[in-house]
């Protein structure tokens, strides 16, 4: 139950934590809450039920969560629904209102700039963003840059994003519309377009940054170990090739397909521990061992796409720790897919006239160095 005792505009709640204010107590759901412990100062048992009914009618998806924010008052308790949703049961027990409140998600379209000390992850948070913006500017680059092999000291980029609010509250980010990224020297621009049947990111010739092979099958890891002709094996202690890329990772970690292709082989060797290869076009081949487990459902002669997790990172076979070995043949032949770089697709030539209309604002944000902010625009 929940009682409340006013003093000196403040309150003070028996059994039941709230964080108080002047005018009303903010309660924080815990484990186990019902809506007759919230209500039943408030409601009778039955009303309760009425209540619970009539929430079910006009929220269906309507249930009380750990650590959910109740506003209460002695006539009134506002349930947090999400950042942007709340109901609202107004009355007593003679009479009662329920409705939802839904406040309107406005978009700000924001640049931001930055350069490089140490890591791309640093660079977002010393400037006061968060690690999704991190995850979306290595999503748009996963074609172009290894963000944990490529970057430099003194590389710069600028972000032109979506940032969303609601009720002067932050919710997160919406698209990346453009940015340019200096890496070792070299400007990478990317320009996001959309059309009827197509979307994605683009440079300024409308040549896609997506290619036919991701640069890397994960998104978190370090390289230990690289592609060599001649190297002392750690557990052999001989020399041999090594044909591949060692990307450390934690056990368990997704491990993607780095392009559509085809199962032709899934299974374990002394040496390879649990592996799988993929076929794909003009003869490409590529190989992912030492996996923990395989993704379920993953089969021999089984399609995947670019990005497909096919499984997990682990250390059987001939492994000292927890590693993927990443490798890529070509007719037969195995390539160091460090320096590896696929084709990327033109934007037919009916849609360069969009293309270059739409991108013009983009690219006059990312050119001005003074401009920080677009203008506020409702979202619809």
């Amino acid at each position: 139950m929940i009682k409340f005792v006013t003093l000196f505009f403040c309150f003070f709640i028996s059994s039941i934590s709230l964080v108080t204010s002047t005018f009303s107590a903010e309660y924080i759901v815990r484990r186990g809450d019902t809506l007759y412990q919230i209500l039943g100062d408030m409601f009778t048992p039955a009303n309760i039920i009425i209540i619970n009914k009539r929430i079910e009618n006009i929220f269906p998806e309507f249930v009380l969560k750990t650590g959910q924010k109740l506003l209460v008052n002695e006539d009134k308790v506002v349930f947090q629904l999400s950042l942007n949703k709340d109901l609202t049961l107004i009355g007593n027990n003679d009479e009662f209102n329920l409705f939802v409140t839904e406040y309107p998600i406005n978009i700000l379209e924001t640049v931001i700039s930055g350069e490089i000390t140490s890591n791309l992850y640093d660079a977002i948070e010393n400037m006061g963003e968060n690690q999704e913006l991190t995850m979306k500017l290595a999503d748009i680059y996963e074609w172009e840059i290894d963000f944990f092999k490529d970057i430099r000291k003194g590389d710069r980029f600028r972000i032109v994003v979506e940032k969303k609010f609601t009720k002067g509250r932050f919710l997160g980010y919406g698209k990346i519309c453009a940015v340019d990224f200096i890496n070792n020297g070299n400007l990478v621009r990317a320009l996001y377009y959309e059309d009827e049947t197509t979307k994605g990111y683009f440079r300024p010739d409308g040549s896609s940054l997506k290619r036919g092979f991701l640069k890397a099958p994960l998104k978190y890891r370090r390289i230990s170990s690289r592609y060599s002709h001649r190297r002392l094996h750690p557990i052999l202690k001989v020399y041999k090739p090594h044909y591949g890329i060692d990307y450390a990772a934690p056990t368990g970690t997704p491990v993607h397909a780095t392009a559509d292709g085809v199962v032709v082989k899934k299974g374990y060797t002394k040496a390879n521990g649990n592996y799988v290869k993929l076929r794909h076009k003009n003869n490409y081949y590529t190989y992912y061992l030492h996996f923990s487990r395989f993704k379920k459902g993953l089969r021999v002669g089984k399609h995947v796409s670019q990005g497909d997790t096919i499984g997990y990172v682990g250390s059987t076979g001939y492994a000292t720790g927890p590693h993927v070995d990443y490798r890529i043949m070509k007719s037969n032949r195995f390539l160091n897919p460090l320096r590896f770089k696929s084709t990327s697709v033109k934007l037919p030539e009916r849609k360069s006239s969009d293309f270059r209309e739409k991108i013009v604002r983009l690219e006059r944000m990312l050119n001005n160095s003074i401009y920080k902010m677009a203008k506020f625009k409702p979202l619809k």
